[in-house]
């Protein structure tokens, strides 16, 4: 999500004059080591594609999750990983467990696909990075056979990442759960930040304080989660360090 974990927009205009353009995407080496299909990620993610109707068979949804996980490996990646996609299903569960009145109508198989893919797709010179994880878990999930409907929300879902703008239900558990990082404890959320700046490394102090900045201030504008129990929970822990953050920003 650009708006939350980098500068998006704001930092891709300001990019260095005479930056390479990004490469396009490719599937990572085969080098890297995935993890085992039978992890906890990998069973919720095959379990998902088996209730939203997949006919592939179980070894092309194992090689599916192992391509995911490749993906999410990249170098480049410090605070995009595979790491954050585990820590956003729990935040999605729990959230759906504290309020089961106000998740009763979101299909949960349909919001874990969409956190599985929603950063599958990761450059921080770009500024379609959700829509390119959209259209690659279309085409994935396609290719396993999953129901149309299925497809067309995760894909939106995905999709809604990029402002954290809910407009129903099902995107404000997945938008609410993307944003947990932002109320953990200050030292948590210090780490987050140190390798949000990682990934952004190729970019000046100044470039990255204004572009940050910006950001912060868009994310305070406003209430930040959209599920009330999220509101209730984590908005002030949120606020706090969001608030801390710009004020390091400003003394830099």
């Amino acid at each position: 999500m650009e708006a939350e974990f980098g500068v998006g927009a704001a930092m891709a205009v300001a990019a260095v004059p005479g930056a390479p353009a990004p490469a396009p995407v490719t599937a990572a080496p085969a080098a890297v080591t995935a993890p085992a299909p039978r992890s906890p990620l990998a069973r919720a993610f095959d379990g998902a594609l088996v209730a939203v109707g997949a006919t592939a068979d179980p070894g092309e949804r194992v090689a599916a999750f192992v391509d995911l996980v490749r993906r999410y490996q990249e170098p480049g990646r410090h605070y995009h990983t595979l790491r954050h996609v585990a820590e956003t299903t729990a935040a999605f569960h729990l959230l759906i467990a504290a309020d089961r009145a106000e998740a009763a109508e979101v299909r949960l198989p349909v919001c874990l696909l969409a956190v599985h893919f929603h950063d599958v797709v990761y450059d921080s010179r770009a500024r379609d990075n959700e829509q390119r994880s959209a259209e690659l878990a279309a085409g994935v999930l396609t290719r396993l056979g999953c129901q149309a409907e299925a497809i067309a929300d995760v894909c939106r879902l995905v999709e809604a990442t990029a402002g954290h703008r809910a407009v129903s239900a099902d995107e404000a558990f997945v938008n609410d759960a993307d944003l947990r990082v932002l109320a953990r404890p200050a030292p948590a959320y210090d780490r987050y930040v140190r390798r949000v700046r990682l990934e952004y490394a190729w970019v000046g102090g100044d470039t990255w304080a204004s572009g940050r900045g910006a950001i912060l201030r868009h994310l305070l504008d406003g209430e930040i989660y959209a599920t009330s129990w999220a509101r209730r929970h984590w908005e002030p822990a949120a606020r706090a360090n969001l608030n801390r953050e710009l004020s390091a920003l400003s003394l830099t």
